[in-house]
C-alpha cells in the first residue's frame, strides 16, 4: 500500500481511517515529540552534555530525549557520539557514550536470539510464583499510588518517560505487584514512542532478573531522591533490608537461581554477510524503519537511485501498536520522503504486507536490484534475505557504534570488548 505523504501519514483521522487495522484503542495523538528529521537535528543541536554524568537519573537532569529518533535511525549511535563529542567534560562524555553502548548491547542481544528475548531467557533470581495477567487497576492507572498511576498517565498521553520511571514502574509490576514481566513489556511497547522490540523486552528481562544476576528494585525514598511524587505509606516505602527481606527471601543478591553457563554471544559479523556488498545494477534503495534518515550511507552510494521508503505492515498488524506510536512512525517516514524529494530524489512511502509487494515495486521502476542500510531488527534481515531470492540485494552499513567479538551474558561483558573500538575514536 502506498501512501500519500502529503496528507494521508499528517492528518490523524485520514491515517485512523486508511489504517484502522493496524492499531489497538483510541484515536489519540498527543506526543512528547515532533515526528520530523528537522525536529530531532535541533533536539540535537540544543542538547548540552555539560552535567549529564551527574545529573541523568534526576527526572529534571541533563538527559538527551533524543531516544525516539535514534529507534527510528534519524541517528545512529555513532551519529549521536559524535555529535556530542567535546562538548561537555571527560566524565559527562563518558557516561554518554557508556549509555549508548546500552543500547548496542541490547540490540546486539536481540539480534544473537531473535524470538527468544520474548520469553524468559532464566529463572528469577528469588523464590516467586508470578501472576499471568496485567491488573486492570494498574493499565487504568487507578492504583490508589499516585506515583505508580501518575507513570502509566504519562506514558499513554506523550508516548515518552525518563528513565528512571520505566525502571521503577517495572520493578513495581514484577517485584510488588508479582506480574511477569512481559505484561509490563507489552504495555510499554505498546505506547513508547521509542520502544525497540527486543531491547524493550530485555530491559524488562534485566529489571525481573531473568537475564541478570538479580532483581532491579528501588524504594519510596529512592523515588523522592530523584524528584518524584513521594509515594508515603505505599507497600514500597521502607528500607532496602525490608523490601529484600519482604519479598526477596533475602535473596536479591542472587542466592536462590544461578544463571546458565551458556549465554549469547556476538561474532562482530552481519546476521547476513553475503548482503553485505557494493549495489548492484539499476537499483531502489530500500529504507526500512530502523533508518528512515536522508543521511543514510546507501543513499550517498547510489546518488541517483529512486528511493522507497518502507514499514513493514504485518510486523504492524502483529504488535498492534497505540494509534500515538503508529501515526508518529508513519509521519516520520512520510517527513523523510518529504525531505528527499524537497532534495530532488524520487521516493515513495509503502506500508507492505509481504517481500512480494516490494520486489514488485521495484520491477515496475525498472530496477534490477535493491540497496538498503544495515539493521538491528532480525526481521528485517530476514525479509532483506527473502527479497534477495527475488532481486539481488545489497546491505550497505553506516559505520558501526562498535563491531566486537564479544560474550552479551552481561552489559559489562560487552562493554569491556566494545568500549576499546567506541572510546579511542
Amino acid at each position: 500500500m502506498l501512501l500519500d505523504t502529503d496528507k494521508t501519514a499528517l492528518e490523524p483521522a485520514q491515517l485512523a481511517k486508511t489504517l484502522e487495522d493496524y492499531f489497538a484503542g483510541e484515536v489519540h495523538t498527543t506526543p512528547a515529540f515532533t515526528p520530523t528529521l528537522k525536529a530531532g537535528r535541533d533536539m540535537l543541536d540544543n542538547f548540552k552534555l555539560s552535567g549529564y554524568a551527574s545529573t541523568r537519573n534526576h527526572l529534571d537532569g541533563g538527559v538527551s530525549r533524543l531516544n525516539p529518533y535514534v529507534t527510528w535511525g534519524v541517528f545512529t549511535l555513532l551519529e549521536l557520539q559524535e555529535a556530542v563529542k567535546g562538548t561537555g567534560s571527560p566524565k559527562d562524555y563518558q557516561k554518554f557514550v557508556s549509555e549508548l553502548a546500552w543500547k548496542a548491547y541490547f540490540r546486539e542481544v536481540f539480534l544473537a536470539i531473535g524470538g527468544r528475548a520474548y520469553d524468559s531467557l532464566e529463572p528469577y533470581k528469588y523464590p516467586t510464583s508470578k501472576k499471568d495477567e496485567l491488573p486492570e487497576a494498574t493499565e487504568d492507572a487507578e492504583t490508589g499510588l499516585d506515583c505508580i498511576d501518575s507513570i502509566v498517565d504519562e506514558l499513554k498521553e506523550t508516548g515518552y518517560l525518563h528513565n528512571h520511571k520505566r525502571l521503577w514502574f517495572a520493578a513495581y509490576l514484577v517485584h510488588y505487584q508479582n506480574i511477569e514481566w512481559w505484561h509490563g513489556e507489552d504495555l510499554f511497547y505498546h505506547y513508547l514512542l521509542d520502544g525497540e522490540p527486543g531491547p524493550n523486552a530485555l530491559s524488562w528481562q534485566w529489571v525481573a532478573s531473568t537475564f541478570s544476576n538479580k532483581p532491579y528494585y528501588f524504594n519510596a525514598a529512592n523515588m523522592r531522591k530523584y524528584g518524584h511524587a513521594p509515594c508515603d505509606g505505599a507497600p514500597f516505602d521502607a528500607s532496602y533490608e525490608a523490601l529484600d527481606k519482604k519479598y526477596f527471601s533475602g535473596h536479591s543478591d542472587g542466592g536462590y537461581a544461578k544463571r546458565p553457563s551458556e549465554q549469547p554471544r556476538t561474532d562482530g559479523l552481519w546476521p547476513v554477510p553475503s548482503l553485505v556488498q557494493e549495489p548492484g545494477a539499476r537499483p531502489l534503495v530500500l529504507l526500512h524503519a530502523e533508518r528512515l534518515s536522508d543521511k543514510a550511507v546507501v543513499l550517498e552510494a547510489v546518488p541517483d537511485a529512486p528511493v522507497l521508503v518502507a514499514l513493514d505492515g504485518t510486523r504492524l498488524r502483529e504488535e498492534q501498536p497505540s494509534f500515538m506510536r503508529l501515526h508518529w512512525a508513519v509521519s516520520l517516514a512520510a517527513n523523510l520522503v518529504n525531505t528527499l524529494k524537497h532534495q530532488g530524489r524520487e521516493a515513495e512511502l509503502m506500508l507492505f504486507e509481504s517481500a512480494e509487494e516490494v520486489s514488485n515495486y521495484a520491477r515496475a521502476k525498472n530496477c534490477e536490484s535493491l540497496a538498503a542500510p544495515d539493521s538491528w531488527h532480525p526481521e528485517t534481515w530476514h525479509t532483506l534475505n527473502e527479497l534477495d531470492e527475488a532481486l539481488a540485494v545489497s546491505v550497505v552499513p553506516d559505520e558501526a557504534f562498535a563491531q566486537v567479538a564479544a560474550s552479551l551474558r552481561s552489559f559489562s561483558s560487552y562493554w569491556k570488548k566494545a568500549q576499546k573500538e567506541a572510546l579511542r575514536r
